[in-house]
C-alpha cells in the first residue's frame, strides 16, 4: 500500500534544474538532468494512483474525514454513539482531541492490514460519498453488499465489542456451516483491546483482573441495570 505522501516532479525536467549544467555544445539536456528527469518522472508514475479510482490509496488512519468515516460505521454496526466510541473527538471539526486510550487507532490500523479485499475501503467511501446517511442507511448498504463486506461488518461488531479479532472467512465458514462449531481462531489485540471492549461497560461489569473503579469497589452491591438507565443504548442489530 502506498503511503499518503508522495514525492513530486520538478517544475520541469530541462537545464535549469539544481545541480543540472547545460550542454556547452548546443544548450539541451545535460547527461545529469536527463538520467534525474527520468527516475522522478519513472517514479511517480510507478507511485500515483490510477485516475478515477476509488481508494486507490487505501484508508488512512491519520485522515479525520476517514476517521469520522469509520466511527460512523462503527456507530450503525454496534448501535453506540460515536461519542462514546471516540469521547474526545469533535464531529463539528473533525478534530481527533486528546484521546489517551485511543482504542479506535487501534481497531482501524487492525482491519485495514487485515482486509484482504477492498471491503474496508469500499465502506468508507461509501460513508465519505454519503456524509447525511443515517445509521440504517449504512446498515442497509452493508446488507445489500458482497459476503466480504457483510463479514468484514460482523468482524468490526465484535472487534469493538470483545476487543478481539475474528476473521470474516471464519465467520462466513460458521453462518454456512450445517452444523456450526466454535470459532477457536480468534486474536485479542492487545492488553488495551482487552480492557475497553464494550461488552464489560454494557453489561456494567469488567474483565478479569483488571478495574478502573475505585478502591473497595467490590464491598458495595453491583448497580442493578434495571434501576436506572444502561451505562450505553442496547445495540440494534445490524
Amino acid at each position: 500500500m502506498v503511503g499518503s505522501t508522495m514525492g513530486t516532479l520538478p517544475k520541469d525536467l530541462h537545464n535549469d534544474r539544481p545541480g543540472a549544467t547545460p550542454s556547452e555544445h548546443d544548450g539541451s539536456f545535460s547527461r545529469r538532468a536527463m538520467l534525474a528527469g527520468t527516475v522522478a518522472a519513472t517514479a511517480t508514475a510507478a507511485v500515483a494512483p490510477i485516475s478515477g479510482s476509488a481508494y486507490a490509496a487505501g484508508p488512512d488512519v491519520n485522515s479525520p474525514q476517514d476517521m469520522m468515516a469509520f466511527l460512523l460505521l462503527s456507530e450503525a454496526l454496534t448501535g453506540v454513539d460515536k461519542q462514546l466510541l471516540a469521547p474526545e473527538f469533535d464531529p463539528k471539526t473533525n478534530n481527533p482531541g486528546i484521546d489517551p486510550i485511543n482504542i479506535k487507532n487501534d481497531y482501524f490500523r487492525w482491519i485495514n492490514a487485515k482486509d484482504s479485499t477492498t471491503s474496508f475501503a469500499t465502506l468508507l467511501k461509501f460513508v465519505n460519498d454519503n456524509p447525511k446517511s443515517s445509521p440504517d442507511d449504512i446498515r442497509a448498504f452493508v446488507n445489500a453488499g458482497s459476503d466480504d463486506i457483510k463479514f468484514l461488518a460482523r468482524s468490526i461488531v465484535l472487534l469493538w465489542y470483545l476487543g478481539s479479532w475474528y476473521e470474516p472467512k471464519d465467520l462466513q465458514k460458521q453462518a454456512t456451516a450445517a452444523k456450526p462449531d466454535r470459532i477457536n481462531s480468534s486474536e485479542v489485540l492487545s492488553p488495551k483491546a482487552y480492557t475497553q471492549g464494550l461488552v464489560w461497560q454494557i453489561a456494567g461489569a469488567h474483565p478479569m483482573g483488571y478495574s478502573n473503579l475505585q478502591f473497595g469497589y467490590w464491598s458495595r452491591n453491583p448497580r442493578d441495570p434495571n434501576d436506572q438507565p444502561p451505562l450505553l443504548p442496547i445495540p440494534k442489530t445490524p
